[in-house]
């Protein structure tokens, strides 16, 4: 029997197509485009233009992250050292007028990166008596091709950090009341939040129905739903259970913790720290290192004409608060502004 050569699929389909009459083959709306496409290139298929991948993006960026040259924008430095040029020294508390029934029942910082205080921050530290809030700095720039500074307008913020150690310190005082006071444990509520976008407007500006953000007033909802701060009048208890004002507010991180000063004890003239036995397992210090929100691209500020200007900037909310609230753990009206903060901190950037 002789051998016969089987058909291809295609020679199958032609020769249906003479006997039945209908087209081998029906083009598809992406093949008749592709056919077209190569007609309008001269016949010639053209090349396809090459996107990285999204995995691949990350790593490059990754890689130039760690391996770009870094500059870096100190934050001010609120540490005990000599020299009022390089150490601030450290943050005392500040007790509250308006919270609870007595006087310091109820103590608070509030720590703002940026070179100055919103005007928001500013009015509560007038309306509350004290400096409550601190600027800490740490976006600031001078053009130029010093250390520190960058070349263009133009920057990549890889990473912005801050270190924070609150500290309880004893007190030598002959009155039983205080040092009583000063060596009950202290409980704390750290908040770290930023303003929403869809709810800043340009400083001074104040829609009524909305209002503006404002840690003085409105970074709570109370449980009737209406906003409080750090001075409203409340109770001691309350900033501890209230809720954070999302409507106003991002949280970027919260944290509760309890603390307890060393008793300072006077035998013969001489001074000894010890912890006092009824409280020896909470700790009378607390060191961290946080890390703070950076943007995904790169920032803009606004340099002109004028060489030598340290700007901020523009196009990114480089604007987080670091919120300490502290209560004494007896009946919550004891005084409770026996501790003080060390802080300081930076921020890495790359020249783009």
């Amino acid at each position: 029997m002789p051998f016969r050569k089987r058909k291809t699929p295609l020679q199958i389909a032609l020769s249906m197509s003479k006997r039945t009459g209908r087209p081998a083959y029906k083009p598809t709306r992406k093949s008749r485009a592709l056919t077209n496409a190569i007609l309008a290139t001269g016949g010639r298929r053209r090349k396809r233009k090459y996107k990285p991948s999204a995995s691949f993006s990350r790593q490059m960026t990754k890689y130039n992250n760690l391996n770009a040259e870094k500059k870096i924008i100190p934050m001010k430095n609120y540490l005990n050292g000599p020299g009022s040029d390089s150490y601030l020294q450290d943050l005392p508390a500040q007790g509250l007028t308006s919270d609870g029934l007595t006087n310091d029942a109820l103590s608070c910082l509030v720590l703002q990166t940026g070179s100055e205080l919103t005007n928001m921050n500013a009015e509560m530290n007038v309306d509350s008596g004290g400096t409550i809030a601190y600027a800490l700095g740490g976006y600031a720039l001078t053009q130029g091709t010093g250390a520190g500074q960058m070349l263009g307008k133009y920057c990549k913020l890889t990473s912005t950090y801050l270190n924070l150690n609150i500290t309880m310190d004893p007190t030598s005082t002959s009155v039983a009341t205080e040092a009583f006071d000063a060596q009950l444990p202290h409980q704390f509520r750290l908040i770290q939040v930023r303003a929403r976008r869809d709810k800043m407007v340009a400083q001074g500006v104040h829609v009524n129905d909305i209002g503006e953000p404002s840690i003085g007033y409105n970074l709570f909802l109370d449980e009737q739903g209406k906003p409080k701060g750090l001075i409203s009048d409340c109770a001691t208890q309350d900033q501890f259970t209230w809720f954070v004002n999302k409507q106003m507010w991002t949280v970027v991180r919260e944290e509760r913790f309890t603390l307890t000063a060393p008793q300072l004890i006077t035998s013969g003239g001489s001074e000894a720290r010890v912890i006092a036995p009824n409280v020896a397992n909470h700790k009378s210090a607390r060191f961290k290192k946080y890390w703070l929100p950076k943007p995904r691209n790169k920032v803009r500020y606004p340099f002109g004409t004028a060489i030598g200007t340290t700007l901020e900037p523009i196009d990114y909310n480089f604007i987080t608060h670091t919120i300490l609230i502290c209560k004494n753990t007896s009946s919550g009206e004891r005084a409770s502004n026996h501790w003080n903060v060390q802080v300081n901190g930076a921020t890495a950037f790359i020249d783009e």
